[in-house]
């Protein structure tokens, strides 16, 4: 029964809201014949701005209705972001006709004026009109630096007491797992828990599963785990993310 109170004020809440804010695990909701929700699907993104040129970024965003014209929706930037605004383009949010889901492209450039080895982020967050709630998230970060060469990953989780529901793995662009661990002890209060290990050149998903279905989260403690290698965070996330969230990101590429 743990936790099941949570579970139910999830399931009692607005028809047209989300549970969860995870890139992966945020459910489609379809309401043709109610309130239309746009939201974030993706939370949270990665951004290495190379030597030469600019790197694109694009979020997905989702919508509980369709329409028969494409929509088009404001974002803003958060006052907590710390990049510079000549460092990013920030394109349209668009959702096609007919369609649930679209699309907001972010290019990151600017390389020779990025301090050295400064995560920069870029919060935007959604400016919908006054008939238009929000569904999923109402913001989507962007973490982002300039090129550095780094193999050398740490995984930090800040866990919740049911740590032995926990596990992970990394699959490389083949689908081989190629680093994994837990579960982990059940220790009341929490615990953190520190990996490391050493990944080579190339691109990679992260995935969190957590075996009972509910996350980091077990009813009084909200968890939260980080994948970083030095400056660079590449997978960041936490609460109740469901049964399990992924997040693709690439070494020295």
């Amino acid at each position: 029964m743990k936790k099941f109170k949570f579970i139910l004020s999830c399931l009692i809440a607005f028809s047209f809201m989300a549970c969860t804010q995870d890139d992966a695990n945020v459910n489609n909701i379809y309401d043709n014949s109610g309130q239309t929700g746009v939201g974030f699907r993706t939370t949270f993104t990665s951004a290495i701005v190379p030597i030469d040129g600019e790197v694109t970024k694009t979020v997905t965003v989702q919508a509980t209705t369709t329409s028969s014209s494409a929509r088009s929706y404001n974002v803003s930037v958060d006052p907590e972001s710390t990049g510079n605004p000549a460092d990013y383009t920030i394109g349209t949010l668009t959702i096609p006709a007919g369609e649930y889901d679209g699309t907001l492209d972010v290019t990151f450039g600017n390389f020779a004026n990025l301090p050295e080895l400064v995560n920069q982020t870029l919060i935007l967050n959604l400016d919908l009109p006054s008939n238009v709630a929000v569904v999923g998230s109402a913001s989507t970060e962007f973490s982002y630096l300039k090129f550095v060469v780094c193999n050398d990953m740490m995984l930090v989780l800040n866990e919740d007491q049911y740590a032995d529901e926990r596990t992970w793995d990394i699959t490389d662009s083949t689908g081989a797992v190629v680093q994994s661990g837990g579960p982990y002890a059940q220790i009341p209060g929490g615990q953190q828990i520190t990996e490391n290990f050493t990944l080579a050149d190339g691109c990679y998903t992260f995935t969190i599963y957590d075996s009972f279905g509910d996350g980091q989260f077990d009813g009084n403690i909200t968890g939260d785990y980080t994948l970083s290698c030095s400056v660079i965070t590449h997978a960041t996330g936490g609460g109740n993310f469901g049964g399990s969230q992924a997040t693709p990101f690439c070494v020295n590429q």
